[in-house]
C-alpha cells in the first residue's frame, strides 16, 4: 500500500495499537502530522574513528566485531554490567552497558556493529551505554542523529524508523514560500528542509534546513501581524474618556507611590484607549515592577465610563490572586470566573449566576481562566487584558478581538519576561510597547548564589533555619525531559529526598502539572495559608504565586533553565521587607553554563539580564519558547533575531506589492488556517 501525507501513521511499519494512542498524544494521526513531528535536539554520531584511535569525551561511531561479552553485578550489586570489546583493524575498545542483561541473548561475540557513544576514561577507556546498530545500516549511529520527544511505549528506534519511511512524501508538499525569497536566501525547499532537519548528510544540510524553517515560522508571524493591524484598523471601538481628577483619585488612594515608569504607562494606555481606533498595547515590566496598578488604573477609567473589563489569566491560580488584588485596588466587588470557582467580591455563586449578573452588567469587571471564552459565556468588554500574554499568540490575540462583534475591544497585554526593546517590538510586531523599568522604592534584592555540591549541605541548613523562623521556601525542579511534561517525576524524587534528609523535621507539599486543577489550587492555599513550609514544584510557579512569606527559592538543575526563567523564579521572593534568598542548585556545570549562572547571580535587573543571555548564548532558546511569545514555535527562538529582521524585511515587500494577497493564495491559505486553528478555551 502506497504511503501519502493524508496517510494515516497506523500504515507506517511498527505504527499501531498502543503506539498509535501515543502518537494521538502528540497530536501525530496523519503522515503530515509526523513529518512535522521534528527533533528537539542531535547527537553527532558521524565521526567514525578507528576503536584504537578514540580519545576522551569525543562522541564517536566504532564500526567492528564483538569479540567478547560478559555481565557481572556491580559494587554494590544495586546494578547489573554488561561489558564487553569491540575490535576492528586499529586495536579493540571496551564497551559497558547498564541493566542491560539482554544483550548476552541479542549481541552474541562475532557479531558486526556499529556502537554510537562518548567515550568515558572513567571507567578505563571505553564506550558507556553506546547505541547499537547492525554493521553497514547507519540509521541510529554513524550520522548526525535526530533525537525526539518520546511518551507511553514509544521508543527512540521505532520513532526514528517511520519517519525515515515516511520522508519520500515530502515530496508531495506545495511549497507555500515564494520562490523569488527561496531563491533571494538561498533557502532548501520545503521537501529538502523536512529532509534535512530529520536526517541531515552534514552540519551544513541541518542548518540550512532549520534556518530555512524558522524563516517560514517567522515569516507567517510578520503577515498575521499585518493582517490583525488590517483587520482592527477596520472596526469600530468604544472611545474611553480621560477623566483626571479620577485617575488622581485612583493614585491618590494607594499606599504607596507610584514610579515614573507606571505613571507615564499608565498616560499611555488611557491616551490609547481615548482615541478613535482600538488599543493594542503590550505592557512589559520586570517581576515585581507594579504592572496589576497599571492594569488597575485603566481598568478603573473604563469602569468610570459606563463599559465592561475582562481580565483573563493563564491560571487559575493567577486569576484568583488577580482577582483578591483588584477587589482591593477598585474597593469595588470583582468577579471571578474559573472552571471551579465562580464569585463577585468575596460571594461565592453558581456559576449560572454569575453569568445572569454579567449579562445584566451588574458584574462590569470580571477575572478568569480560559474557561471566560467558551463560546456559551456571552462577552462584550470595552477592553481586555491578557496577562503573561507570552502564552498567547498572535493567533489568538486575533481571535480575542474577533469574538467580541462589531465593536473591537481595546487589548492591554502584559509579560514579566524582560526583552530587550528592539526585541521585543519585532517578536509583537502587533502591539504598541510600554515598559516599566523601575522597581517600587524599598525593595530589596534577592540576594543569589551558585552553590556547588560541596556547599549545598550548609545551604540546606540554611534554608531549615529561616523556615524555624517562621519563612517559607520554594524548591524547583526541572521538566526531566520533554517525555516527562508535566515534571511530575523530578517534583516527587526530590520532594522524598528532602523529607528524608536536610527538611525532615519541615511540612513538605508538592506541586506539578500532573496535579489535576482543585490539587493545585489546595496545594497554593496551604502554602499562602502556612500550613505548608517548603513547595516542591515544577515552574507552575513561575507565573501568578505571591507568597510574601515566602524568602528563600531554591532551584535545582538551575542550568537547564533560561536567564529569564531564573529571573521570573527568583521574582517569586523578595515580595516583602525580609530580606529573600536564591540558590542555584547545578547539577551539570559547564563553563558556559557557569557563566550564565554567575550573570544571574550580579545582575538583578531583568533587562540587562536578557541582554547578558543573548550575548552569552548566542542563537539558541534565551528565554524558552513558552516564555518569549514563541509558543506557536517549533524552532523559532527570541535569540533569532537575523531571520526576524529578514522575515519583517520580506514580508513588508509582500504586502507593498500585494497587500490583499490575490496574488499570493498559498499564503493567504496559510495565514487563514492558523487562525482557524485557535481553540480559546
Amino acid at each position: 500500500m502506497a504511503i501519502h501525507l493524508n496517510s494515516s501513521v497506523s500504515e507506517l511499519p511498527g505504527i499501531g495499537g498502543k503506539a498509535l494512542q501515543d502518537l494521538k498524544t502528540l497530536d501525530v494521526s496523519s503522515v503530515r502530522d509526523f513529518l512535522w513531528y521534528l527533533p528537539f535536539r542531535y547527537d553527532d554520531f558521524s565521526k567514525i574513528t578507528g576503536a584504537g584511535k578514540v580519545r576522551s569525551g569525543e562522541m564517536v561511531t566504532v564500526v567492528g566485531t564483538i569479540t567478547s561479552l560478559s555481565s557481572r553485578p556491580s559494587k554494590n550489586r544495586k546494578v547489573k554490567l554488561v561489558e564487553g570489546v569491540i575490535a576492528d583493524q586499529t586495536g579493540e575498545l571496551k564497551v559497558v552497558w547498564f541493566n542491560q542483561e539482554y544483550l548476552e541473548r541479542s549481541l552474541p561475540v562475532g557479531s558486526k556493529v556499529s556502537l554510537a557513544g562518548r567515550v568515558d576514561f572513567r571507567f578505563g577507556k571505553c564506550l558507556v551505554n553506546p547505541i547499537i546498530e547492525k554493521s553497514g545500516t547507519h540509521l541510529h549511529t554513524g550520522r548526525i542523529v535526530p533525537v525526539y520527544g518520546l511518551t507511553g511505549s514509544l521508543t527512540m528506534r521505532r520513532l526514528r524508523e517511520a519517519i525515515k519511511i515516511a520522508l519520500p512524501t515530502a515530496d508531495e508538499m506545495i511549497d507555500w514560500l515564494p520562490s523569488e525569497i527561496i531563491e533571494h536566501e538561498s533557502y532548501p525547499t520545503l521537501s529538502q528542509a523536512l529532509r534535512g532537519v530529520h536526517f541531515p548528510d552534514s552540519q551544513n544540510e541541518l542548518q540550512a534546513a532549520v534556518a530555512r524553517l524558522k524563516f517560514d515560522e517567522l515569516f507567517l508571524h510578520q503577515l498575521m501581524f499585518a493582517h490583525v493591524r488590517r483587520e482592527r484598523a477596520k472596526r469600530s471601538v468604544h472611545s474611553i474618556p480621560i477623566n483626571e481628577s479620577l485617575l488622581r483619585m485612583f493614585v491618590g488612594s494607594l499606599p504607596f507611590e507610584l514610579t515614573q515608569a507606571q505613571r507615564k504607562a499608565t498616560w499611555e494606555i488611557v491616551q490609547d484607549m481615548a482615541g478613535a481606533s482600538s488599543m493594542n498595547r503590550l505592557l512589559e515590566g520586570d517581576v515585581g515592577s507594579g504592572k496589576t496598578v497599571v492594569a488597575a488604573a485603566a481598568c478603573a477609567s473604563v469602569l468610570d465610563a459606563g463599559y465592561s473589563v475582562v481580565y483573563l489569566a493563564p491560571t487559575e491560580i493567577l486569576a484568583v490572586q488577580q482577582h483578591e488584588a483588584f477587589c482591593r485596588l477598585l474597593k469595588q466587588p470583582v468577579g471571578l470566573f474559573t472552571r471551579s470557582q465562580h464569585k463577585l467580591g468575596q460571594d461565592s455563586l453558581s456559576k449560572d449566576q454569575l453569568l445572569l449578573s454579567m449579562r445584566a452588567g451588574k458584574t462590569q469587571c470580571v477575572i478568569g481562566t480560559h474557561a471566560l471564552l467558551q463560546d456559551h459565556v456571552d462577552l462584550a468588554p470595552a477592553l481586555v487584558i491578557v496577562d503573561e500574554q507570552h502564552r498567547f499568540g498572535v493567533e489568538q490575540r486575533h481571535a480575542l478581538l474577533q469574538r467580541e462583534g462589531a465593536v473591537a475591544p481595546h487589548l492591554l497585554s502584559m509579560t514579566a519576561t524582560p526583552i530587550p526593546r528592539s526585541l521585543a517590538l519585532t517578536i509583537y510586531g502587533d502591539l504598541e510597547l510600554s515598559i516599566l523599568n523601575e522597581m517600587p522604592q524599598g525593595r530589596k534584592p534577592v540576594a543569589t548564589a551558585l552553590v556547588p555540591e560541596a556547599q549545598q549541605k550548609g545551604m540546606w541548613g540554611h534554608v531549615a533555619a529561616m523556615i524555624g523562623q517562621g519563612l517559607q521556601a520554594f524548591v524547583v525542579c526541572p521538566l526531566i525531559d520533554p517525555s516527562d511534561k508535566m515534571g511530575a517525576r523530578s517534583v516527587t524524587q526530590v520532594a522524598s529526598e528532602l523529607k528524608k534528609g536536610p527538611l525532615s523535621s519541615t511540612r513538605i507539599g508538592t506541586l506539578h502539572g500532573r496535579m489535576k486543577s482543585d490539587e493545585k489550587e489546595e496545594a497554593i492555599c496551604q502554602f499562602r495559608d502556612g500550613k505548608i513550609d517548603v513547595l516542591v514544584s515544577t515552574t507552575v510557579v513561575e507565573v501568578g504565586v505571591d507568597i510574601p512569606n515566602a524568602c528563600v527559592m531554591v532551584i535545582v538543575g538551575a542550568e537547564r533553565f533560561g536567564l529569564a526563567q531564573l529571573h521570573q523564579l527568583r521574582g517569586r521572593v523578595g515580595r516583602s521587607d525580609i530580606q529573600s534568598y536564591c540558590y542555584l542548585l547545578p547539577e551539570h556545570l559547564s563553563d558556559s553554563s557557569e557563566a550564565r549562572l554567575r550573570a544571574v547571580e550580579t545582575i538583578h535587573d531583568g533587562f540587562l539580564l536578557a541582554e547578558k543571555d543573548l550575548e552569552l548564548r548566542g542563537p539558541g532558546n534565551v528565554f524558552g519558547n513558552a516564555q518569549s511569545g514563541f509558543s506557536d514555535f517549533q524552532l523559532a527562538t527570541s535569540a533569532d533575531t537575523e531571520i526576524m529582521k529578514k522575515a519583517r524585511d520580506h514580508a513588508s515587500e509582500l504586502l507593498a506589492q500585494d497587500s490583499d494577497l490575490e496574488r499570493h493564495a498559498l499564503i493567504r491559505e496559510r495565514i487563514q488556517q492558523s487562525f482557524e486553528r485557535v481553540h480559546l478555551e
